[in-house]
């Protein structure tokens, strides 16, 4: 038991037993063997991010090897999709291969635009992450200013493709900003609002005050006429059990009923009439409190 155990912990902290065997096979140019490998090892549980794209590289240049482009392209889809910034090493690479990566790589990202997806992030910070697949961006600058004042300007950092920062504080007066992200030559490649269209930070970072409520009804109405409203359903229940309490008194004593089911029937009946009553006394005395708070309401 303690060996197998031992053994499923060596292989957990491997780095992935079928992507090393699939090198060494791809080394000795056995792509079909390789690929039947990688096959297995993308399937295992828990692969980060580094392994899945070293397996879906290797998978597509072991399926370009062997003459399958389509299923090539498919895996370098899926890198490129996971990675949008992935490069191959084009000096060691075969033309062929560079070539269907840069085919896979133009679809995916006409153009090379340069994006940003804000993603949920705690309160008082801004979150993106940025697809940049061409890797142009350079620097990334935040611009803020205080009420009707000169914009300033803060320098961001992008990590792991992702721009991660605080909101300016306000104090005193709203914030307004936006950030752009820029290549080598000062061009703005994109943005999280701009310069014609701000972001705005309320004062302390809350949001703006509710408007004051309507003319003539104050909390001191709204609470009386609730109250008033609960007297009305309080005496509506009493009165009900009321009268079928005396409805219950009633058949207790009705003496026309078969002697053997008649005492029976009464006590059950007699029982019942007296627990609705007293049910129907409480909620009359609740109906005369909410009644009595209500008034008490009203007059102030």
């Amino acid at each position: 038991m303690l060996s197998t155990l031992a053994t499923a912990l060596l292989l957990a902290q491997a780095a992935n037993p079928w992507l090393d065997r699939a090198r060494a096979l791809a080394t000795e140019l056995k792509f079909g063997e390789a690929i039947t490998q990688l096959t297995v090892a993308r399937q295992v549980p828990n692969l980060d991010g580094a392994q899945r794209a070293q397996v879906l590289e290797l998978l597509a240049r072991c399926h370009v090897a062997e003459g399958n482009r389509a299923e090539a392209e498919a895996a370098f889809t899926e890198l490129l999709s996971l990675e949008p910034d992935f490069e191959i090493d084009r000096e060691s690479t075969s033309p062929k291969i560079v070539t269907v990566f840069d085919d896979v790589k133009a679809r995916l990202y006409p153009g090379g635009a340069v994006s940003v997806i804000e993603v949920s992030a705690p309160p008082g910070r801004v979150r993106a992450q940025v697809v940049d697949p061409y890797r142009k961006v350079t620097r990334a600058v935040l611009f803020e200013r205080r009420g009707d004042g000169a914009w300033g300007e803060t320098p961001l950092t992008v990590s792991a493709r992702t721009l991660d920062f605080p909101l300016p504080r306000a104090a005193g007066v709203p914030v307004q900003w936006y950030a752009q992200l820029v290549d080598g030559g000062g061009e703005v490649l994109c943005a999280v609002g701009s310069r014609q269209a701000p972001r705005v930070v309320e004062v302390n970072g809350l949001p703006p005050p509710l408007p004051p409520p309507a003319p003539g009804l104050r909390g001191t109405t709204v609470a009386a006429l609730v109250f008033g409203g609960a007297a009305v359903v309080a005496a509506g229940v009493g009165l009900g059990l009321q009268v079928s309490s005396l409805s219950l008194e009633r058949a207790a004593r009705d003496s026309t009923r078969p002697p053997g089911d008649w005492a029976d029937t009464a006590r059950d009946a007699h029982r019942q009439a007296l627990e609705q009553s007293g049910l129907a006394t409480g909620f009359f005395i609740g109906a005369g409190a909410a009644a009595l708070t209500s008034t008490v309401l009203f007059a102030w």
